[in-house]
């Protein structure tokens, strides 16, 4: 049982709400490293990788069909499978989690780049 998500000790009136939001980043970074959501997040990671944003991409780029389409989808195959090895070799969740931000990131890039063309 995890009793790290106990109570909070003062009423959240009470609690101090001007922390930045690098602190806040890395407080739920800390809490998904310690805590028994480390496996959680990256199965999620790998679901929305695997079932959503690779097949919808690769589907945008074999229909919509400009000329690079196989360089974004090398791509994009590529990029999946780099989430994919990070998160089976159980790096730690603050790399897991930058990676695939930066997938996400370059996926859109790619399916905009495509559209403007």
């Amino acid at each position: 049982m995890n009793t790290k998500l106990s109570l909070p000790a003062h009423a959240v009136a009470e609690q101090n709400h001007t922390l930045s939001w690098r602190t806040k980043y890395n407080n739920t970074i800390n809490l998904l490293e310690t805590g028994d959501y480390r496996f959680t997040v990256m199965v999620a990671m790998l679901i929305i990788q695997s079932c959503i944003i690779t097949p919808a991409s690769l589907l945008i780029f074999q229909y919509f069909d400009f000329g690079f389409s196989d360089v974004f989808a090398g791509i994009a195959v590529v990029a999946f499978f780099g989430v994919l090895v990070s998160n089976l070799g159980l790096l730690s969740v603050r790399f897991c989690i930058s990676l695939f931000t930066v997938n996400v990131l370059l996926h859109v890039v790619m399916v905009a780049m495509h559209f403007i063309r």
